[in-house]
């Protein structure tokens, strides 16, 4: 939880027990629908509601320290935000998985051969887990 006090400082923002609860269940889990986190956290602070619970994540997402996830066929997930990466979905048991791997040579070529200036890109490939492979 240190780590994530001194995010929401280099953010200029508060440090409260919300926020630190919401990176750390959201860290815990890689990825995570809003429903899951909620069921998570109240646990923890039963006097949570859903609306800040909805107020810190808008805040943490414009501050750049969550991502929204959006993957096809699922709810939206949140990260916590990372170097750029692919996500591998599961399309067995909707499991997702990061793997980071430089997509830069990849975004330029596609740049090149369209001539599209590309500012953001989000990828998902789809397939079987290991886990469900087995």
């Amino acid at each position: 939880m240190e780590r994530f006090k001194d995010v929401l400082k280099a953010s200029n923002l508060k440090s409260t027990h919300q926020r630190l609860a919401i990176l750390d269940s959201i860290d815990q889990f890689g990825h995570i629908d809003i429903d899951t986190l909620f069921e998570v956290i109240i646990r923890k602070y039963p006097t949570m509601s859903k609306a800040t619970l909805y107020r810190n994540i808008n805040d943490l997402i414009s501050f750049h320290i969550l991502e929204e996830v959006k993957l096809p066929h699922q709810k939206q997930q949140y990260e916590i935000k990372k170097v750029p990466h692919i996500h591998l979905l599961c399309s067995k048991c909707g499991s997702v998985e990061d793997i980071f791997i430089d997509t830069k040579p990849l975004l330029e070529a596609i740049s090149h051969q369209s001539g599209f200036t590309i500012n953001s890109s989000f990828m998902v490939m789809n397939g079987i887990c290991q886990h469900c492979r087995s």
